[in-house]
């Protein structure tokens, strides 16, 4: 896997058209727990409604691998499950390569299938961010579909999913603190608030309850709606781990 792209550039968001909401943006540096990252190997089981398990998500924190000695390597992995799996196949591995001076992102790699397609995207992080996105329809006669784009943003740092959760559990986080996140986990980048809104007992476990609300970075840099998630719940263990639960 080559960690430097030689794509074409098909799309520049001018950096002056990102004003509006690039001064909200946190830039707050990561806390030292970053320098202290131990391999971290979590399991959940996904339900419908409490009532019947439809899928699984694994989630790995620096995964041991020769090839890349530079990088920490997370990876998150899983899928539908059970009758879901029947009714809605789908199946991911999302792998994140990360410099291992800040933990930032410096490469990321997704494959996701379901029913009517495999959809191959490949992340390159540097003061742009280089997106290339490959989708290839099941369907006989149905030719891939290939997407390029870039998104150039300085003001602060620009996340994938792995090292968005690694800076969240490197602060130390107070009920009422907010933080707002340029996040590019996939093709497109988007713009994330989160919230601490109290300390609760969760699964029987202590934890922080947090406030995630989504908006698309759309073209020129203006906030589009995001109706897949426009807001949702998460939770972190209230200790020094701060792990998703």
């Amino acid at each position: 896997m080559k960690l430097y792209p030689s794509i074409l550039m098909v799309l520049v968001l001018p950096t002056s058209a990102l004003c509006g909401w690039q001064n909200e943006v946190t830039t707050l540096k990561p806390g030292p727990f970053l320098k202290k990252l131990q391999p971290v190997h979590l399991s959940f089981e996904l339900n419908w409604d409490g009532k019947i398990n439809s899928g699984n998500l694994n989630l790995l924190f620096d995964r041991k691998d020769p090839r890349y000695p530079h990088y920490v390597i997370t990876q998150i992995y899983g899928g539908s499950t059970g009758v879901a799996k029947g009714l809605f196949p789908y199946d991911c591995s999302f792998t994140s390569f990360l410099r291992k001076d800040d933990l930032r992102p410096a490469m990321f790699a997704a494959i996701e299938t379901n029913s009517d397609e495999r959809r191959e995207t490949n992340n390159w992080y540097r003061s742009t961010v280089i997106s290339k996105e490959i989708t290839t329809p099941h369907r006989k006669g149905k030719a891939p579909k290939t997407k390029k784009s870039t998104f150039p943003f300085s003001k602060a740092p620009v996340y994938d999913l792995a090292s968005a959760f690694l800076y969240i559990r490197s602060l130390d986080l107070k009920v009422g603190q907010e933080m707002v996140m340029v996040l590019h986990p996939f093709a497109s980048p988007y713009l994330a608030r989160i919230k601490v809104l109290r300390r609760e007992i969760h699964r029987g476990l202590k934890c922080l309850r947090m406030d995630l609300k989504l908006q698309k970075i759309g073209p020129g840099g203006n906030l589009l709606g995001y109706d897949k998630m426009k807001t949702t719940t998460m939770w972190f263990s209230d200790d020094h781990e701060l792990l998703p639960v």
